[in-house]
């Protein structure tokens, strides 16, 4: 039974999930200890604490060795003790807003009563080993036979092993992590102090841009599996040549490129802050000491040079003063803050249709004199992509939905099919690329700059877990001059990024950008 806790596994070659039929390393080193203890006390073998401490350590540790081998079929990267588990909240506030709040209670419920049953199981189990071990002879007997084991797996390599040893490896990594967060957290570690020590962009007049208004739109999981996938390739293809047809009609020149993004499967404002800051943030430790660090971000940049700066945010429910500061934006615009009063769409609630709409609004509000810097993050493509919202014509419409048929609820509202969760989330780049088009095309005027690009690849169980952390990046405008500057920067023309050049960090793009548009000429 105690094996059978530690069967999940991770491949060593493909980091999927996998099964591990060999014995854990950890659970016969723990065997051994006890072993030990009870031939020395074999008073042990009576105390009931000491089975349920037993049931519980092992439990606890076989729910880690899940977690930490599943995470890279889920996510694409390491379990991160650190940073994940805050966010368990909000992963639950998901599924009640995705899968309805009864089913996501009775998920909880059954989780429950599993872990509940499993510590019982396990005390059960310790409860007769203990007793087992009353007899010195077996005792004895059992720590020779697992101390040979162990000291046969310290010294052999690889599959020649006769016990795993994925676990300590697994534990190995996040007692790491957790060490580097201490030491940053009390100033004994000074990689990460290093890392922003590096000196930021120098300041540019950004005169390049003749003034005009940019925008730099996030479109949530856009990631390159869209191009690199050839089932999903196929999906989009469509799609994506409608939204350059559109553009194209509307007078607008396309250029595109990859940027690797600093993070996979989730994480965006990693990403968010890694293009605005030039300093790779993959680490949370980092990102945090980025947000006292006082270091100028990109809207700084903007300011200076005399646009007025907006971030309009709708998938933040719950502001924080300290990110607000550091990222330093003339103007914060939150979920409360766009005044959605329509139907919900998921735990983000409000469809970017609607977002975009108020963004036109916002910028109409600052009058036409000062040109705007806007950075918006698109929410609809958000994992667990549904309900996708449905896109509308009217735009007067896309805040309260009134123009949608009652019968059309039901299917707008079935719940995601969560073994296969790839046609939602290609349904909802359509909806975003539907959207953008017409938004691009006959809502925004004038010879804006828009960078289109997505934060990071959507979940391992999408996309894969062996893809490359790369994101589709785009630059559009009316004015030509604008978009041929990053053709000379090494994006391509028209809407597809291209393969054969090695995409650069997403923190490479601040500098590039300050001097692609230092000067005009």
């Amino acid at each position: 039974m105690f094996a059978a806790l530690f069967l999940p596994a991770r491949d060593i070659f493909t980091h999927g999930l996998t099964l591990e039929w060999r014995p854990s390393a950890e659970l016969a080193g723990l065997l051994f200890l006890v072993a030990l203890a009870v031939f020395a006390r074999p008073q042990l073998a009576a105390r009931r604490g000491a089975a349920l401490a037993l049931a519980l350590l092992v439990i606890a540790t076989a729910l880690f060795n899940l977690a930490d081998a599943a995470a890279p079929t889920l996510l694409g990267r390491d379990l991160n003790l650190y940073w994940d588990l805050r966010h368990l909240p909000s992963i639950f506030g998901l599924a009640r807003a995705s899968a309805g709040l009864w089913s996501a209670s009775a998920a909880v419920g059954l989780g429950c009563s599993a872990l509940l049953l499993g510590v019982g199981g396990t005390y059960w189990v310790w409860r007769r080993v203990l007793v087992a071990l009353a007899d010195k002879r077996i005792a004895m007997a059992i720590a020779v036979l697992l101390g040979l084991s162990l000291g046969v797996t310290a010294f052999l390599p690889g599959e020649r092993r006769p016990l795993a040893i994925g676990l300590g490896n697994g534990i190995l990594r996040n007692a790491a992590g957790l060490e580097n967060a201490w030491g940053a957290a009390f100033g004994s570690d000074a990689r990460p102090a290093a890392a922003l020590a590096a000196p930021a962009p120098p300041r540019g007049d950004l005169a390049g841009l003749k003034r005009q208004d940019v925008y730099v739109i996030y479109i949530e999981s856009y990631g390159a599996t869209v191009y690199d996938t050839p089932e999903f390739r196929a999906a989009m293809q469509q799609p994506l040549a409608k939204f350059e047809a559109v553009l194209h009609a509307a007078g607008y020149s396309i250029a595109s490129g990859r940027l690797i993004s600093p993070t996979f499967g989730g994480g965006s404002w990693l990403a968010h802050a890694t293009l605005g800051s030039g300093v790779r943030l993959d680490d949370p430790v980092l990102y945090s000491q980025l947000l006292g660090s006082g270091r100028k971000l990109m809207p700084a940049y903007f300011r200076e040079a005399g646009w007025r700066t907006v971030d309009i945010m709708p998938g933040t429910k719950q502001p924080s003063a300290e990110v607000a500061r550091a990222w330093g934006f003339d103007r914060e615009v939150y979920a409360a803050d766009l005044r959605y009063h329509g139907p919900s769409f998921g735990w983000f609630t409000i469809p970017d249709q609607f977002t975009l709409s108020r963004a036109n609004t916002i910028r109409a509000a600052l009058g036409p004199n000062t040109p705007v810097f806007m950075q918006i993050v698109l929410i609809s493509s958000h994992f667990p992509f549904s309900p996708v919202p449905p896109y509308l014509a009217d735009w007067r419409d896309c805040g309260t939905f009134a123009s949608v048929p009652a019968a059309a609820w039901e299917e707008i509202r079935r719940p995601p099919g969560w073994t296969n969760l790839a046609p939602n989330y290609l349904q909802s780049l359509k909806y975003d690329f539907a959207v953008l088009g017409d938004w691009l095309a006959d809502r925004l005027s004038g010879n804006a700059l828009v960078i289109l690009l997505g934060d990071h690849q959507p979940p391992a169980v999408i996309g894969g877990a062996a893809r490359e952390w790369t994101v589709p990046i785009h630059a559009l405008s009316r004015d030509p001059e604008l978009v041929a500057r990053f053709i000379s920067a090494g994006y391509v023309d028209g809407l597809i990024p291209p393969q054969s050049a090695p995409p650069q960090g997403m923190e490479t793009f601040l500098p590039t950008f300050l001097a692609a548009f230092h000067r005009s000429g």
